[in-house]
């Protein structure tokens, strides 16, 4: 809703109020004569005293102050109207036959914004009291957009951290728990919102899901993407993106990795969403048998850390959802022994550069995970942060990082 109560410099305004102090009744009426005729309307104070009075109840916009008057002169005038948060802001021109440039500094000093010699010259006077007139208007206009913006930004401001702590809240809050899995993760945004997403599930008694997706682009749109992707890929009491349910017999039917990204593609074509397109690691593991499901779609592959110390890159080039209509997504295999440990991550952590321009990279990574191998896998998954930190001298990433792991325990 539109609460502007203000118009800008150039719009029609309400009757501009000008104050004219002088002690003298024959300058008041010279100076009522000049400016009766241009739609203002005239107050009059002969004394310094009075004019305090009535700026302080009235506000005019303008002051014409007499410098030289018996008991407070103008100067005093004007600095107690500039002392006075009520009268502060009214913008005062002096009027003198005072010439010196001494006398005009002191008044400047003062706050005022003019001067204007004794005697006066009509076209001068007017000129002079319209132009900073002007000034005001234009002053107030942008002191009111200031506020408008601040406002704005405000609003703004409450709807990121709101859209903050969505994000948050579609994160792993607590990790499914299985007796012989290990589960760690890490999740580090380049900015308040972040087009990353990960998480972990409990389908069944019988099957864990978990992924990393990473939306293409930055900002809101990424992050509204990835909010959207992280719901649609959480298991329901309903059919789903990630289960089928038979309502007959209560059965639920996990659906494999393939057809979960072919859902999506065709639920999120980036033709409808705004040109956006995401790139999704998603994984099923079957916890009785220790076999892992997966399919890569545009995301780099799973890291393979085995029981025996080797360490690999698990990648299978694929369409990224969103860009193509029909894509026939093929769903990767692997049986997991005892100690053996599998890191999803997205390309924001390898593909950070250090300070020469060089990219991480991912043999790195895998370098860092096999001299971690000793370590607990939360310590492991947090070394893999930490190592891209250091590459580039800083804890503000140039892109979203995400890092989730799973270790099947028993391993020597």
């Amino acid at each position: 809703m539109n609460t502007r109560t203000e118009p800008a410099a150039n719009e029609p305004r309400g009757t501009e109020q000008l104050l004219l102090v002088d002690d003298n009744p024959s300058n008041l009426q010279i100076l009522m004569a000049t400016l009766k005729d241009r739609g203002y309307k005239l107050l009059i104070a002969k004394n310094g005293e009075s004019a305090l009075a009535i700026a302080k109840k009235a506000h005019p916009e303008l002051i014409l102050l007499d410098i030289m008057m018996p008991d407070i002169d103008g100067y005093d005038v004007c600095r107690r109207l500039k002392e006075h948060p009520e009268t502060c802001d009214i913008a005062v021109i002096f009027l003198s036959a005072l010439d010196e440039t001494s006398d005009k500094v002191k008044g400047f000093q003062l706050g005022a914004v003019d001067y204007i010699a004794k005697p006066f010259q009509a076209e001068e006077v007017r000129a002079r009291v319209e132009t900073h007139l002007k000034i005001r208007r234009l002053e107030q206009d942008l002191s009111f957009r200031n506020r408008e913006l601040e406002a704005a930004n405000q609003h703004m401001r409450r709807d990121f951290e709101a859209a903050t702590r969505v994000q948050q809240a579609l994160l792993p809050s607590a990790l499914p728990e299985v007796e012989h899995i290990a589960l760690a993760w890490e999740y580090r945004p380049s900015d308040a919102l972040a087009g990353d997403a990960l998480n972990v599930y409990r389908i069944n008694d019988r099957y864990l899901s978990f992924y990393v997706m990473d939306a293409s682009g930055h900002g809101v749109s990424a992050a509204l993407l990835s909010v959207m992707v992280t719901r649609s890929l959480m298991p329901a009491d309903r059919s789903s993106v990630v289960t089928d349910n038979d309502e007959r017999n209560g059965v639920c039917k996990v659906i494999e990795p393939s057809e979960v990204a072919r859902r999506l593609n065709a639920m999120y074509q980036m033709q409808d969403n705004g040109m956006l397109y995401f790139t999704l690691l998603y994984c099923i593991l079957d916890i009785h048998s220790n076999r892992m499901r997966y399919v890569s779609a545009g995301h780099p592959g799973p890291i393979l850390a085995d029981s025996k110390g080797d360490v690999r890159i698990l990648d299978v080039p694929d369409v990224p959802i969103g860009i193509l209509e029909q894509v026939d997504y093929q769903d990767t295999e692997i049986q997991l022994q005892p100690g053996d440990r599998v890191f999803l991550h997205s390309d924001g952590l390898n593909e950070e550069h250090n300070a020469q321009g060089e990219e991480l990279g991912r043999e790195r990574l895998c370098e860092v995970i096999e001299n971690g191998y000793g370590r607990s896998l939360e310590a492991s998954v947090g070394r893999l942060l930490q190592t891209g930190i250091d590459w580039r001298g800083d804890e503000n990433f140039r892109d979203d990082v995400s890092i989730l792991a799973i270790e099947v325990k028993g391993g020597d």
